[in-house]
Formats: C-alpha cells, structure tokens, sequence
C-alpha cells in the first residue's frame, strides 16, 4: 500500500473516531485531509467515506463546522463524478472544485492509454473510437 493511501485510510478512521467522541472540528479536519488525497488519487471509495461523513458532521453542527461540512461535501461530490467518469484533470481536485484553473478534462484511451481530451470520440494517438 502506498504511503497517501494509508494517509487516506488514517485521516478518515481518525474522523470516523472524532466524530464518535463528539469532536465535529477535528472530525471536519480529518475529513478534508482524506478527502484531497482521495481526489487527488481518483480513489471513489475515499470520496464516499468522506462524503458521508461530512454530512453527519453536517447535521450534528452549525454554524462555521455546518458550513465547512457543506463544502466537503460538495467538494468531494464534484471529485467523485470525475473519479466515476475516469476523467483526470491536470489542475489540482482542489483548484477544479474552485474553477481557479481553466485545464481541459483528459482521460486515457484505452486501447494506447495516451491522454486525451475527455470530450474526444476518436484518440488522436492509435485512432481508437469511443462509442
């Protein structure tokens, strides 16, 4: 297992424990943590685990926690389509979630598994056809 996916793993354990000893706060910490890295490795079960537990965060808070729960979980729901859709962008999960960047989504031709534009219906590198 490589070193962020057991960062992944810990920051969401250590989430799912603050929130069963009542710490929202550092559950909603723990909770980004995992969810950035789950964005950034694609990975959808660590999207899901951090969506689910912002929105119990969601719904024992208010206030700043509540609103920051919000955000994760937005965050991470924009994250897990292009996760599912197998798009890879070249601008942080992060800056996308933002629009801060303007980078064109790409995914992986799967016959060459050359980078192409995610909107492309033949791949400019081998001529594979998507249907």
């Amino acid at each position: 297992m490589r070193t962020d996916e057991r960062t992944l793993e810990t920051r969401l354990e250590a989430a799912r424990q603050a929130l069963k000893r009542d710490k929202p706060t550092l559950a909603l910490r723990n909770a980004w943590t995992g969810g950035q890295i789950a964005a950034r490795l694609n990975d959808t079960r660590g999207l899901e685990t951090a969506i689910e537990v912002a929105k119990e965060i969601r719904e024992r808070t208010d206030g700043r926690d509540r609103a920051d729960a919000e955000t994760l979980v937005r965050y991470c729901s924009h994250c897990l389509v292009d996760a599912e859709a197998g798009v890879r962008r070249s601008a942080s999960p992060f800056a996308r979630f933002l629009r801060v960047s303007p980078s064109r989504p790409v995914k992986p031709c799967p016959d060459c598994a050359e980078k192409i534009h995610a909107a492309a219906k033949v791949c400019r590198f081998c001529g594979y056809r998507f249907e």
